[in-house]
């Protein structure tokens, strides 16, 4: 998969899922319907991998399979899901569970962008405006070489910090900084907490399509607990896991972890024992879903006003600091010549 999965990405995907499951439910062979998708592919990209898969479909090789020697292409939830429906003889019902993943993964992130494009914007205008010293450099002198070098040394630090946190993110061996890391970001008020709401959403979106796949709960708990992008939560359930093991129910397990809230092990355990835990994570997947986002709303309303009195708080240091200094030189100005002979 990318370093990072745009929006864009993300309906590709589910593009290529829904695509793939349509045809299989209309009766075309999957081999057919991965060639109809080359041809015509959501994004030049897939063109490449399809041909591999096809070729290992053509020697013999399942589709999970296949699938499972592009692993850079797609993620382990694919691959688990895929194999559950070519076990249970539903795979274009599990295609289009897919495609319904990636397509409400999709329109999370792009509601998400929405309300952070316009902080984002303001805080690059600060960027661009302060200090105001330079700007004036810049108008009175020319100097675009003094204005635009530090400014740009600014971005370029911080598109390399973002660069290594996402490769960081996304390396096995650094499970530990990324554990630290999400201690860091959950200390951050509304955005540790949406954060951690995003991440749950996900959890039980991945482990509704898992369990209705087909997929056993012991396999499906780590698996959902990847796609929640989480360390916390993969530590949480990979320890569950060792109880469910031992003869624990999952909604058992998992109330024993604090990583999990009251709200969602109680919604659990009642899905569980009720029989209907598939509504249970439906619905916990649309609540987490809607206050990730309503917190995300509520950052991106608060962030400019922190930015105007930020920049307002700049201005005033900038105005005393001038008018301090002018008028110590004109009082110095006045005590030097009262003492002239």
């Amino acid at each position: 998969m990318p370093l990072f999965l745009t929006p864009r990405r993300l309906d590709q995907f589910g593009e290529f899922y829904h695509q793939t499951g349509t045809m299989l439910g209309s009766g075309l062979t999957l081999l057919r319907a991965l060639e109809l998708i080359r041809n015509a592919p959501p994004a030049a990209s897939f063109r490449p991998p399809l041909n591999r898969v096809i070729t290992d479909l053509q020697q013999g090789a399942t589709f999970s399979e296949a699938l499972a020697n592009r692993r850079g292409w797609v993620p382990d939830l694919d691959i688990a899901l895929i194999a559950a429906g070519e076990q249970s003889g539903r795979l274009d019902a599990c295609c289009l569970r897919l495609a319904t993943y990636y397509k409400d993964r999709a329109r999370l992130l792009r509601a998400i962008f929405a309300d952070l494009a316009y902080p984002i914007f303001l805080l690059l205008l600060v960027l661009l405006i302060f200090p105001p010293g330079a700007l004036a450099n810049l108008v009175w002198e020319g100097n675009v070489a003094g204005f635009l070098i530090p400014k740009l040394q600014i971005l370029a630090a911080v598109a390399l910090i973002q660069v290594l946190l996402l490769a960081l993110n996304r390396t096995g061996q650094a499970s530990g900084f990324r554990r630290a890391w999400e201690e860091v970001l959950h200390t951050i008020p509304i955005f540790g907490r949406a954060r951690r709401s995003m991440a749950l959403a996900r959890l039980t979106l991945a482990l509704e399509a898992l369990l209705n796949a087909g997929v056993n709960i012991l396999d499906a708990w780590p698996l959902a607990a990847a796609a929640s992008g989480s360390p916390a939560l993969e530590v949480a359930a990979a320890r569950a896991r060792e109880r469910m093991v031992a003869g624990e129910t999952p909604g058992e397990a998992i109330a024993r972890e604090a990583a999990f809230p009251a709200k969602f092990t109680s919604l659990y355990r009642s899905g569980e024992l009720s029989g209907r835990l598939d509504q249970s994570l439906a619905y916990l997947h649309a609540d987490y879903a809607d206050e990730a986002a309503r917190l995300y709303k509520h950052l991106a309303e608060w962030t400019p006003r922190l930015v105007f009195l930020l920049i307002a708080g700049v201005v005033g240091y900038f105005i005393v600091t001038f008018w301090t200094g002018y008028f110590s030189r004109l009082l110095d100005g006045a005590g030097g010549g009262a003492f002239e002979p």
